[in-house]
């Protein structure tokens, strides 16, 4: 492999995951739970921003745009399973 040539995606991934080897245990469960925080907060802006830019767009036309924000998960729900 010369200088120009990427790297193999494993030998990328392990020379990443490195550090995250010699962690304790405590330490990833710490890592991962940061991570996910901060997945869930850029998730949350680019919701933000999509919605606000829908209400602009939507406003530039004459119309009025409410959007509902859901607190339940997507897909089916639950059924009662009667015995």
């Amino acid at each position: 492999m010369t200088m120009t040539e990427p790297m193999p995606q494993s030998a990328e991934r392990s020379s990443h995951l490195s550090p995250l080897k010699a962690a304790s245990d405590e330490e990833l469960r710490k890592i991962i739970s940061e991570a996910k925080a901060l997945l869930d907060a850029r998730e949350n802006d680019r919701k933000r921003d999509a919605i606000a830019k829908i209400k602009a767009l939507a406003k530039e036309h004459g119309l009025d745009v409410a959007i509902d924000h859901q607190k339940r998960k997507r897909g089916r729900p639950k059924t009662a399973q009667g015995g």
